[in-house]
């Protein structure tokens, strides 16, 4: 029976520095063709000199892999046959050593570690190139600190042993204001951080400088828009008894606009699903938003639920709207909140 790891998913992050020089780079993208041309420059040139080299990643991506390796004039089939080509799937990976949502290191160590012992033996005195995504996979699912875990982990795996080890991100999925922090301590444990294919990393220092240009213009310009955005929509939410909130599915995290909160007695920020569910008044309120939510989260459905809280002493009568809309895949639920009690019970 495989026992809680003692460090506790909720704890906090203390960044991680390897004290060995091991390359352990991050490439962010945009294009799963990128990326898979990127992961072949990585390993073909310590496949070509008969070294060694390990793919952990998703079947799509292990296959598209492949093919690019084969095109490139590789044989795949002798050096997997050879141990030098180490191609494993992502998904069952994580299984090895994940316990209760968390990598446990004892576990890692004897799985990855095993298999990055190997394929050194093989490689002998040439460096190993690495490519890995399971920490994307625990990030599009929702698993921040686990995937900041992970790349610790590989991290000391590097004081062990010496490997170039390739990470990847889908840019797309860093979009929420929430994923700052997680972004910049994802990229702290990385030796090296790539940018997307959109910037000319081929280029020459004139067009890099341009690039960044671009860019900066571009952050100012969409920056701008969010804050007109959210002075129009605090000019609406003034003129009416609604506020607005958005829902995490992934994680079941509710975002509410200063209004919102205030009509629930809520803190603006992150609250949890449970502790939205906890200020119902009645539990029928809570059973009907549950399974009015459960629909919503099937398809792009909307959903109109009511429910009754205590605000300073008496009873409010709310109604919550919302609807299922995708993220670049992850699903979010945005919807308004509105204070439908009737005159003549606010006069009672």
């Amino acid at each position: 029976m495989r026992v809680r790891p003692a460090h506790p998913k909720n704890a906090p992050m203390i960044p991680h520095i390897s004290r060995q020089v091991c390359s352990h780079a991050v490439q962010f993208y945009d294009d799963d063709a990128f990326l898979v041309a990127t992961v072949a420059r990585h390993i073909i040139p310590a496949l070509s000199a008969d070294g060694a080299a390990v793919v952990i990643a998703t079947k799509s991506h292990r296959d598209a892999v492949d093919d690019e390796l084969a095109l490139r004039g590789l044989d795949l089939r002798s050096r997997k046959l050879q141990g030098r080509y180490l191609s494993l799937d992502a998904e069952e990976t994580l299984r090895e050593f994940m316990v209760e949502g968390w990598p446990d290191e004892a576990l890692f160590k004897a799985t990855v570690g095993g298999l990055v012992s190997r394929a050194l033996a093989i490689a002998g005195s040439m460096r190993l190139p690495c490519f890995g995504e399971m920490v994307a996979l625990l990030w599009a699912r929702g698993q921040r600190d686990a995937a900041l875990r992970l790349e610790q982990l590989w991290n000391i795996l590097g004081e062990r042993h010496s490997f170039s080890l390739l990470c990847a991100y889908p840019l797309a999925d860093f979009q929420q204001e929430k994923d700052r922090r997680h972004f910049f301590n994802i990229c702290g444990e990385h030796t090296e951080v790539n940018p997307a294919e959109g910037y000319p990393a081929q280029g020459n220092e004139r067009q890099r400088r341009r690039a960044v240009a671009g860019l900066q213009r571009e952050n100012r310009a969409l920056r701008n828009e969010i804050r007109l955005s959210q002075q129009r929509i605090l000019l609406l939410q003034g003129a009416s008894q609604a506020g607005t909130w958005e829902m995490d599915v992934l994680d079941e995290t509710f975002s509410f606009s200063s209004k919102t909160a205030r009509m629930l007695g809520l803190p603006c920020g992150d609250v949890s699903l449970v502790s939205f569910l906890a200020v119902m008044r009645y539990s029928g309120d809570r059973d009907n938003f549950l399974e009015c939510l459960k629909r919503a989260r099937t398809g792009r459905k909307e959903f109109v639920a009511e429910f009754r809280i205590d605000r300073n002493g008496e009873t409010r009568l709310l109604s919550i709207r919302g609807k299922t809309y995708y993220n670049h895949g992850q699903p979010v639920i945005l919807g308004i909140l509105s204070d439908v009690t009737p005159p003549y019970a606010q006069a009672a």
